[in-house]
């Protein structure tokens, strides 16, 4: 009963999910030219394309068993060549070089916040979707708006997360701790396990996303192009529950693992959160130190408020077969059956309404707890809107700015202070 609650729930209000779009409005030829390719009845002609991506392990494993067989089964001779570019901050990068040589792929993931300075360079695909794509709808709406977000459609949705909160079941039922909801229920959590196995209870494997839905959790607006919304008593109050946990040692930060599923699995920390993918880096069975794996949904404060992330693929062919072959594979790749797929490989979420209804995903997701849990936290879950010209770099200084506060053991006013004016240095 509970997993049917949950369904009607989510199916009502499904997922304010996805990130930072990427930017509309290819100018001049290039979406003159898709335009073209997407009206044109020339069939598609024996072609190569190239996708460049950040999927590693078992992402990249299921990536490429998809490719494959849209290799081998796509009626125009298409071979999709993947080209993996290592991590998101080297996809992100290459890209930029490779935008500025002119000499982008003709397709990609991305984050919509990689794209500020060369938006013209995206191919708008709403001829396409209008002329090609009638199951558009069943894409869930908070994608859809996501990559209409310029007034042109910019992409297609790929792999969608939610972050959640895993942690050491087996600890937690040694020392009587419950699943946390709340900032209250986490401090407690952190004060036993400190106590009592001298570790800290809870990692973030992203600052900033962590900054962002706390200050949302307690009611509070996080940035805009003009600046940090956040020199308010609603965000000192946000601080002092961030900065208390850290210098409480109830929370610590990452250090040389870079994400906390390491730690989690050696048994060095209690829990932590991290994005739903991350559960396939996760041992629960290291010798000397087994355990049963918890997760469920981030806690709220005066409201629930969940980070939710992951990229879209996006389109910079210029030649019009190209871009009609980067169009089937596309299509191909947010499929009913291949969105289903993917999302029972990776850890990532269906994108479609379809999926989540189908009798194969919902008996996936009565065996998986991480899949029950995103589920179940779908409908507060949010997208920060933060797409703008240096939100890429707030990111990164509010990562580097609330480590440097955390190191220092800062009071709460000084880390307030300190992250406005930081985020305010980079628009000014």
């Amino acid at each position: 009963m509970k997993m049917k609650r949950i369904m009607a729930l989510v199916m009502a209000s499904i997922m304010g999910v996805s990130l930072l779009t990427a930017c509309g409005g290819s100018g001049g030829s290039t979406e003159t030219t898709a335009a073209a390719a997407a009206g044109s009845e020339t069939e598609i002609q024996p072609t190569t394309i190239t996708f460049w991506h950040g999927m590693n392990n078992k992402q990249e494993q299921s990536l490429t068993e998809l490719t494959e067989k849209f290799n081998a089964e796509n009626e125009y001779g298409i071979t999709v060549e993947l080209v993996n570019q290592g991590s998101y901050s080297d996809l992100q990068t290459k890209l930029m070089a490779n935008a500025a040589a002119d000499t982008l792929p003709d397709i990609a993931q991305a984050y919509n916040n990689y794209f500020t300075d060369y938006v013209d360079k995206v191919v708008a695909l709403d001829d396409f979707v209008k002329n090609d794509y009638p199951d558009w709808d069943d894409i869930l709406e908070s994608y859809r708006t996501e990559n209409s977000e310029y007034g042109k459609i910019t992409g297609v949705p790929f792999n969608k997360s939610t972050y959640l909160f895993f942690y050491n079941k087996t600890m937690f039922d040694e020392l009587g701790l419950e699943a946390p909801k709340t900032w209250d229920d986490l401090q407690h959590i952190g004060e036993v396990i400190l106590e009592k196995k001298g570790l800290a209870a809870i990692g973030y494997d992203s600052m900033c996303d962590m900054l962002e839905a706390a200050l949302r959790q307690h009611g509070e607006q996080y940035v805009d192009e003009t600046g940090a919304l956040f020199n308010t008593d609603g965000g000192l109050e946000t601080l002092e529950f961030i900065m208390n946990m850290y210098n409480s040692g109830y929370a610590r930060l990452v250090g040389e693992d870079n994400y906390f599923s390491d730690s989690l699995s050696n048994g060095m920390i209690g829990g932590y959160v991290g994005s739903s993918t991350g559960v396939s880096y996760i041992s629960t069975d290291i010798e000397g130190k087994e355990f049963e794996l918890g997760v469920c949904p981030v806690v709220g404060d005066k409201t629930n408020a969940a980070y939710n992330a992951g990229t879209n693929i996006v389109m910079f062919a210029k030649d019009a077969n190209n871009q009609k072959a980067a169009w089937e594979y596309m299509k191909f790749m947010t499929s009913k059956e291949s969105t289903i797929k993917w999302a029972m490989d990776t850890g990532y979420l269906p994108i479609r309404t379809s999926a989540y209804e189908s009798d194969e995903y919902k008996a996936f997701m009565e065996g998986d707890i991480t899949a029950q849990a995103a589920y179940e936290q779908a409908p507060y879950g949010f997208v920060s809107k933060a797409s703008f010209t240096g939100s890429n770099e707030i990111r990164n200084v509010v990562s580097t700015t609330l480590n440097e506060l955390i190191t220092d053991k800062a009071d709460a006013q000084t880390a307030l202070d300190t992250l406005v004016a930081a985020i305010n240095d980079v628009l000014k």
